[in-house]
C-alpha cells in the first residue's frame, strides 16, 4: 500500500514519458556495486514497484524522461518539486525536522509539502505539480533552488536539486542503517501550479507593472518576468549557445578550449546539479574537439563549479526574497560568473557571422540587426513588404512591355501613373 499511494500521488492518467528506477545490487568480488535500470511507462510502473517491495537501495525519478535515458536534457513532464532533507547530519530529528518545515509553511516561508516520506536517514518532501514539459526548466529550477535555500539550515542537499535526480523509494530498505523507508504524510486534494507558486513565492509580477515603477519612482525588488531571459533562463541559452558555436567551428576550439569548457560547466552547472552528470555532460564537449583538453584539466574546472553555483543561487534567491542587490557597472556585486557580452565575444573571438546563429551571446551591431528586422518584418525572399510589391509591379510592368503596350496604355491597365511606370522601370 505504501508504494502503491506513492506512486498513485505522483503519476496518474497525464503521467506521460519513461519512469525511471534504479536498483543497487550487493558488492561483487571486486568489491563494486551494480545497479540494475527499469524504464517504464506509467502503466507498467506498479507492477516492477510490487516486485521491488523490502528490496535495499531502490531509487526512483518523480519526473518522466521522452528517452529512456535519465538526464535533465530528457525530461518529457515535470511531475513535482522535492527536496532530499539529511537531517541525521545536523543532529536533528525526523519527526523535528517535519515540525520546523511545518512552521516554515505556518510562516509563509515555502508551500505546503503535499507528500513527507521517511528516507532512512532523514526525510524527503515532494510538492505535487500540474504536470508541465521540458519548457518550464527554469521556472522550475529557480523554485527547487527557493525550497532548497528555505531548507538549507535544516539539512537540504543542494544535489537534490536536479531535475532528474532520483529519491528513495518508500517500501523499501535503506542499507546504511537497515532502516524502512515509508510514507509519513500524504494529501491527494492538494497540487500545485509551479506558476502560481512563482509569483507567490519568487516575487514575480508582470512586465507590464514596469511603466508603472518608473513613474511612481518606488523601490520595488521583485524580479521582473518578461518574455526573453532572467538569470536562469539566460545561462541555459548561453550553454546551448555555446554548443552552437562549436559545431559553427566544426568543434575546432583551440586556443578557446579553457574558456569555453569553463563556461560550459558553470552554466550546464545551474540545472545539472549532479556532479557525476555534469561531468558526464562536460567530458562529452570536451570529447568531440578537435584537439581535447586532459582530464585532469576538465577536473580541475569541475571543482569549481559548485562553490560558483552556491553563491549564484545565494544571489539569486537573495533578490526573490526582497533583498535590495545594487549591481555595480563591472557586477562586481553578482555572485558566481558573470561575463558580459563583449567579454564573451573578445575572449571567443565570436565573429558577426556566427554571432547571426546565436540568442545571447551577441554584439551591439548584431541586436541593431534584429531590431531592424523586427520593425521591417521580411519575407521568404528576404524582402519587405515594400521591396515586394515593387518587385511585383515591376515584373507586371514589363510582361505588358512584351505586348508592346505604351507606358500610358501600362499606367491606365494597372491605374498608376505614367511617372510611376517609367520610374519604376528604371530601378
Amino acid at each position: 500500500m505504501q508504494m502503491t499511494d506513492f506512486c498513485n500521488h505522483l503519476y496518474n492518467k497525464s503521467t506521460d514519458g519513461y519512469i525511471q528506477i534504479l536498483k543497487l545490487n550487493e558488492k561483487n568480488s571486486a568489491g563494486e556495486r551494480t545497479i540494475k535500470i527499469y524504464n517504464t511507462r506509467n502503466d507498467g510502473l506498479r507492477d516492477i514497484v510490487e516486485e521491488l517491495h523490502n528490496e535495499s537501495d531502490v531509487f526512483l525519478a518523480p519526473n518522466t524522461m521522452y528517452l529512456p535515458k535519465r538526464r535533465v536534457e530528457n525530461i518529457r513532464q515535470f511531475r513535482a518539486l522535492f527536496q532530499d532533507i539529511d537531517c541525521n547530519k545536523l543532529g536533528f530529528e525526523k519527526a523535528e525536522t517535519v515540525y520546523m518545515i511545518w512552521m516554515l509553511y505556518y510562516d509563509g516561508k515555502v508551500p505546503k509539502p503535499t507528500m513527507v516520506t521517511d528516507s532512512g536517514q532523514g526525510v524527503h518532501l515532494y510538492w505535487r505539480i500540474q504536470n508541465a514539459p521540458y519548457g518550464a526548466l527554469n521556472t522550475w529550477q529557480e523554485l527547487q533552488d527557493y525550497i532548497y535555500y528555505q531548507l538549507k539550515h535544516l539539512g537540504a542537499d543542494r544535489k537534490s536539486t536536479d531535475g532528474a535526480r532520483v529519491l528513495r523509494l518508500p517500501g523499501t530498505i535503506n542499507s546504511k542503517n537497515e532502516a524502512n523507508c515509508e510514507v509519513l504524510y500524504i494529501d491527494n486534494e492538494l497540487e500545485y501550479s509551479m506558476y502560481d507558486l512563482r509569483e507567490q513565492y519568487l516575487n514575480y509580477k508582470p512586465k507590464a507593472h514596469q511603466l508603472q515603477i518608473i513613474e511612481t519612482k518606488k523601490v520595488d525588488n521583485r524580479v521582473i518576468s518578461n518574455r526573453f531571459f532572467n538569470s536562469y533562463s539566460l545561462h541555459m541559452e548561453r550553454a546551448n549557445d555555446l554548443q552552437t558555436l562549436c559545431k559553427l567551428r566544426k568543434y575546432d576550439m583551440t586556443g578557446f578550449r579553457n574558456m569555453a569548457i569553463h563556461c560550459y560547466a558553470y552554466w550546464k552547472g545551474i540545472y545539472v546539479r549532479d556532479s557525476y552528470e555534469l561531468e558526464n555532460v562536460v567530458m562529452e564537449l570536451n570529447s568531440a574537439f578537435t584537439e581535447p583538453l586532459k582530464k585532469t584539466e576538465v577536473n580541475a574546472i569541475l571543482r569549481s563549479v559548485p562553490k560558483a553555483i552556491d553563491k549564484f543561487i545565494a544571489y539569486e534567491q537573495g533578490r526573490r526574497s526582497g533583498e535590495c542587490k545594487r549591481v555595480s557597472k563591472g557586477m562586481r556585486d553578482k555572485e558566481g560568473y558573470w561575463y558580459k557580452n563583449d567579454t564573451l565575444i573578445e575572449r571567443l573571438e565570436i565573429s558577426r557571422s556566427e554571432q547571426k546563429h546565436m540568442k545571447t551571446i551577441i554584439g551591439t551591431e548584431e541586436k541593431y540587426r534584429r531590431n531592424n528586422e523586427k520593425r521591417t518584418p521580411r519575407n521568404e525572399n528576404g524582402l519587405t513588404k515594400k521591396q515586394q510589391d515593387l518587385q511585383d509591379l515591376k515584373k507586371k510592368i514589363l510582361e505588358l512591355k512584351e505586348q508592346e503596350f505604351s507606358n500610358r496604355e501600362i499606367g491606365r491597365k494597372l491605374k498608376i501613373s505614367e511617372t510611376k511606370v517609367r520610374n519604376t522601370l528604371k530601378k
